[in-house]
C-alpha cells in the first residue's frame, strides 16, 4: 500500500469512488483558530501542501494571503480551482508532486501548511519530504503543520505518527518553536492531533 501513495491515480480514485474520508468538507477549525493569531501567522505567502479540496486554501485566501495549492491529484485542482471561483478568491494552483517542485518555488513562502499530508506520504518519504519542505520556506518562514493520527497504528493511508520520530526528522532541517495536543480538533480526532509549527 505504501507505494501506492506515491501515484496521483490512487488519489484520484479514492475521490471519484467517495472514499475520501479523510476530508473534513470544510476548513478545519484549529487553522481557522490559528489564523485569529498575528503573533503567530500574519498574511504573506503560504503554501498550502496536498491541498486536497481546497477548503484550507481558500480560508486563508480570504484572511489576504497569497495563496499556493499544490496537490498532484487532478480530481483536487480542480475541485479546488471551482470551489474558489464559487468565493471569488485568488488561488495559484499546481497540479504536481509536492517532490517534484522544482527551482521556482525554492525558498518562496513565509508558510507551508499542511494537514493530512504528511500522513498520506509513502512513510518511507518523511525525511525526503521535510528537506524538500524546508527547501520551499524562506529563512524566517515557518512550517506550520496540524499532525495525525499520532498514534500508533498498522497500515495506511493514513499512516501513524509519533511525535519523536517526526521532531528528530523535521529538527535536522528546522527549529520546532510550538507543540500543541490540546486544539479544537473535530470530535472524532480529538487527542489524536498535534499542532506543530517550525522555524526556518
Amino acid at each position: 500500500m505504501s507505494a501506492l501513495v506515491d501515484k496521483a491515480s490512487f488519489w484520484n480514485s479514492k475521490y471519484v469512488n467517495s472514499e475520501s474520508n479523510w476530508d473534513l468538507n470544510s476548513p478545519n477549525p484549529v487553522f481557522i483558530e490559528l489564523l485569529k493569531d498575528s503573533s503567530i501567522i500574519k498574511p504573506g505567502k503560504i503554501l498550502i501542501a496536498g491541498c486536497g479540496k481546497g477548503y484550507d486554501a481558500i480560508a486563508v485566501a480570504k484572511a489576504g494571503f497569497d495563496v499556493t495549492a499544490v496537490d498532484f491529484s487532478s480530481f483536487a485542482i480542480d475541485f479546488t480551482r471551482d470551489l474558489a471561483a464559487a468565493n471569488a478568491v485568488k488561488i495559484t494552483l499546481i497540479e504536481k508532486d509536492i517532490f517534484e517542485l522544482d527551482e521556482t518555488v525554492t525558498g518562496q513562502f513565509d508558510y507551508i501548511y499542511d494537514y493530512v499530508t504528511y500522513c498520506a506520504i509513502n512513510p518511507d518519504r518523511r525525511k525526503e519530504y521535510a528537506i524538500k519542505i524546508a527547501s520551499l520556506i524562506k529563512p524566517g518562514g515557518k512550517f506550520i503543520a496540524l499532525f495525525f493520527p499520532v498514534e500508533k497504528r498498522d497500515g495506511g493511508p493514513p499512516f501513524g505518527i509519533t511525535l519523536i520520530d517526526t521532531y528528530k526528522i523535521f529538527n535536522e532541517y528546522l527549529k520546532l518553536e510550538y507543540s500543541e495536543k490540546l486544539t479544537n480538533s473535530i470530535k472524532p480526532r480529538m487527542g489524536r492531533e498535534v499542532l506543530q509549527l517550525y522555524k526556518k
